[in-house]
C-alpha cells in the first residue's frame, strides 16, 4: 500500500511540474500590421505583443522625442497615410492616430532612461472573424426594407 501512494504522489508531482504549452503566436507580422511606416534608424524593440487582429510593437531609440515625433508627422502625411489626429497628454506623450491600409496609433514618450520610447499599435481587421462578419452582416441588403405599393381602398 505504501509503494502505491509514493508512485501516486510521485505521478502528481510529475504532473504539476508539467507546464501546459503556451499558445502559438497567432499575431500579425510585422509588415502585415505596420505597412510602409517609418522606423527610427537606430530604433530597438524592447516588446512585441499582440492578437489575431492587432500587432504591438514597442521600441527605444537615441533620438529625440521631437526628432521621432517630427519623422512619424512627416511619414504620416504622405501616401498611403492620412494623419487623423496628434495630441499631447498630460504626461507629454504625443500620441498621434493615422489612416491608410491599416488603422495606425504611434505614442512617443521621453524614456526614464534618455531614450525616447515609440509604441506602434497596427490593427489588422480582416484578420478577426467577429469583425469580418459584422462588416459583411452591414453591407449584405437582403434585409432591408424595400418600397411596395399598398392597395387603395376598392380597387
Amino acid at each position: 500500500m505504501r509503494f502505491i501512494s509514493m508512485v501516486a504522489i510521485a505521478g502528481l508531482l510529475a504532473l504539476a511540474g508539467c507546464e501546459q504549452a503556451p499558445p502559438p503566436d497567432d499575431s500579425p507580422e510585422f509588415g502585415e500590421a505596420f505597412q510602409d511606416l517609418p522606423l527610427p534608424a537606430d530604433g530597438k524593440v524592447i516588446t512585441r505583443s499582440g492578437s489575431r487582429d492587432a500587432l504591438q510593437i514597442v521600441l527605444e531609440s537615441q533620438a529625440s522625442q521631437e526628432a521621432v515625433v517630427e519623422m512619424y508627422r512627416t511619414g504620416l502625411t504622405r501616401a498611403p497615410w492620412r494623419l487623423v489626429s496628434d495630441t499631447r497628454d498630460s504626461t507629454g506623450t504625443i500620441v498621434l492616430y493615422a489612416e491608410g491600409r491599416r488603422p495606425l496609433w504611434v505614442r512617443v514618450s521621453p524614456s526614464d532612461v534618455g531614450r525616447t520610447r515609440i509604441e506602434l499599435n497596427g490593427a489588422v481587421p480582416g484578420r478577426d472573424s467577429a469583425y469580418v462578419r459584422d462588416r459583411e452582416a452591414a453591407a449584405d441588403t437582403i434585409n432591408t426594407m424595400r418600397s411596395r405599393t399598398i392597395p387603395r381602398s376598392g380597387e
